[in-house]
């Protein structure tokens, strides 16, 4: 029996703080569930995964037409929250003229952007991605990112 209860209160201390820090999460993603209305947001562990499907793009490249799952055609944020902050980090699959309304609204929320490059080469229309990150309040976050993602023709 004295065997048994310092193996019962570990287990308890690696439980609790799993079971704390869902909770939390739980909180955190609702934010996000509240402002992008409809979208897929998953939840794996600390990280709100927020994904946006492209749409209204038809890619063909070589004379096939991709699907978006193949070539990552959405808007894909991941929020995770650290301390009392928030990282954001993330890639928006863009057609030309939206990259630099995309980057204006992302920095005037201080988000920075980090690359822009292209996964395909010969693909119609072209399709650029667009990588950020930042730190910071969640619902500024998500908002500026939010409007990052209405200043592009996804609708």
């Amino acid at each position: 029996m004295k065997k048994i209860v310092p193996f019962l209160m570990i287990i308890l201390l690696l439980i609790m703080p799993a079971v704390t820090t869902f909770a939390a999460e739980n909180d955190h993603c609702k934010v996000l569930k509240t402002l992008f209305n409809g979208a897929s947001i998953k939840q794996e562990n600390r990280i709100c995964k927020l994904e946006i499907p492209r749409t209204n793009l038809h890619v063909t490249n070589m004379g096939v037409k991709l699907s978006p799952e193949a070539i990552g055609l959405s808007f894909g944020v991941n929020f995770e929250q650290v301390g009392d902050t928030t990282a954001v980090v993330g890639e928006f699959a863009l057609l030309g003229e939206e990259v630099n309304p995309v980057i204006d609204a992302l920095r005037k929320g201080n988000i920075q952007v980090t690359a822009l490059h292209n996964h395909q080469i010969g693909e119609q229309p072209q399709i650029l991605y667009l990588h950020f990150q930042s730190t910071g309040d969640i619902t500024s976050l998500a908002t500026t990112v939010k409007n990052a993602i209405e200043t592009t023709s996804n609708k």
